[in-house]
């Protein structure tokens, strides 16, 4: 289960249970749910898309259960994992993955058994982030199925505290301590709290348990890269590449290490490998953003980054994503704004707000970003402005790219300290935030400061090409260290 992180909060509530979901759901491989389908190849399909969904494989698992609803359009159950697997996939919006869900819900309530419809309606509330609701379900379902240990699995850890995620794992592992999946969840969550040894072992410990599945090789793979052992990493991840069903985000992984040693080429291959790996067109511009995402952090590309950036709005275009083809439009401005093409910079700006209205805000973003390079510091402020306005309420962008922009802004214009003050109440974790502390930190000559958190990027080991932001920060950073040793 990649996760990609650009900083690492502990795991939020809703992305345990993104983790956990899948638990209960091998309960319906076993005699202990019977299903009400007559239709036998939508019964086989529901089975494969579980052993799937139950290894984290979430496209794979789509196409098995669109496969089970098409032959059954009544099966409700089966229509309910279909919006859990094609949501996690990003193939359905979450409005149409509810109306899936709120569909097979009613289904299994007219033509389905009890147990069919108290699993539909738990995974339902689960991705409605109502864990108490969902875990009361699940544990109804437990009791009506009390030899199914996976449905007592789902109980366990929807009921469990969302604040603390790591109890419940640990109770799932000990109370059944071959049951692989829950070491994926414990592996990440254990990272977070900084138990770097023991996220590796429950890592390691899920392949022992599951090693013919790709997404355990791949979850240990990512671990064993964020920990910088990047040889090791490499094994895992083409194993993952190599295990069916295919699973398209490991090419990602082997991309993250390459470029992490500055081999870029390389990275651009196995990412176009991915290419042509993708299960649906949205994936495909995933790892088109990639592609991009090396270009950015290598440097000095101005060219190649930018015929990518139009290649991607082209693509999203296509896909009628306007949202994606207006922010890579505007990233462009950023690229043109650091070479000094005052003229392409400002074009870029106009021509990503032409292509949808309202602009998202993370067209603001970069237009601030390219106005401060170019030290037009009035529109810089009125786009800063207009992104503060569009993320009210979203601590995740105001705690990170809000803050990083502002504070930049402060040093740009010869007000590092307050830069730092803006900085330190934002997330620290973040690479863009600690970058932008670095370089205040610099511009107020704490020459030890700026060198320790620079430091801590060079160490940090958890690279999201796709992050525009977060690749360019770690571009900065790289320059500024290789300065300081010359």
């Amino acid at each position: 289960m990649r996760m990609r992180l650009t900083s690492l909060p502990l795991l939020t509530a809703a992305a345990l249970l993104a983790c956990l979901i899948p638990l209960a759901a091998n309960s319906q491989t076993d005699t202990a749910l019977k299903l009400t389908t007559t239709v036998p190849q939508a019964a086989a399909e529901f089975r494969a898309g579980i052993t799937d969904w139950q290894n984290f494989s979430p496209e794979a698992s789509a196409s098995h259960f669109a496969a089970a609803i098409k032959a059954d359009p009544n099966f409700g159950l089966a229509r309910v994992m279909y919006a859990n697997a094609a949501a996690a996939a990003g193939e359905l919006t979450r409005a149409q993955a509810l109306a899936e869900f709120n569909r097979g819900v009613a289904d299994a309530a007219a033509r389905g058994n009890t147990n069919e419809l108290l699993l539909a309606a738990a995974y339902r509330e689960a991705f409605q982030n109502n864990p108490r609701v969902a875990g009361e379900l699940f544990g109804a379902a437990a009791h009506l199925m009390p030899a199914d240990q996976m449905v007592a699995v789902n109980a366990i850890g929807f009921s469990g505290d969302p604040n603390n995620p790591i109890t419940a794992l640990r109770e799932i592992t000990t109370k059944y301590p071959n049951y692989a999946p829950a070491y994926n969840a414990l592996a990440y969550n254990l990272w977070t709290q900084g138990d770097r040894a023991a996220a590796i072992a429950a890592a390691k410990r899920q392949v022992e348990l599951n090693p013919n599945a790709p997404n355990p090789h791949d979850t240990y793979a990512e671990i064993l890269q964020w920990s910088g052992k990047f040889p090791e990493a490499i094994v895992e991840y083409r194993v993952a590449t190599t295990t069916p069903p295919r699973f398209p985000g490991s090419f990602s992984g082997m991309a993250e290490v390459e470029a992490l040693q500055g081999h870029y080429d390389q990275a651009r291959a196995y990412l176009n490998q991915a290419i042509t790996q993708a299960w649906t067109p949205q994936e495909k511009l995933f790892f088109m953003t990639e592609i991009a995402g090396t270009y950015a952090l290598q440097g000095n590309q101005v060219d190649a980054l930018t015929k990518q950036l139009d290649a991607i709005a082209a693509e999203a275009k296509a896909q009628n994503d306007l949202e994606t083809a207006a922010i890579a439009t505007a990233q462009k401005a950023t690229v043109y704004a650091n070479a000094g093409n005052i003229a392409a910079a400002h074009k870029a700006i106009a021509d990503a707000k032409a292509i949808t209205s309202p602009e998202p805000w993370q067209v603001n973003y970069f237009a601030t970003m390219a106005h401060a390079l170019m030290k037009h510091w009035a529109p810089a402020n009125q786009e800063l402005a207009t992104v503060k306005q569009k993320t009210t309420g979203n601590v995740n962008v105001t705690r990170t790219l809000v803050a990083a922009a502002e504070a930049n802004l402060a040093t740009q214009q010869g007000r590092p300290a307050d830069a730092l003050t803006i900085l330190m109440a934002a997330d620290t974790n973040n690479v863009v935030v600690m970058n932008r502390i670095a370089e205040a930190h610099a511009a107020l000559g704490h020459t030890a400061e700026a060198n320790a958190w620079y430091a801590k990027i060079n160490n940090n080991y958890a690279l999201a090409l796709s992050d525009f932001p977060s690749v360019n920060a770690r571009r900065r950073t790289r320059l500024a260290t290789a300065a300081k040793k010359s």
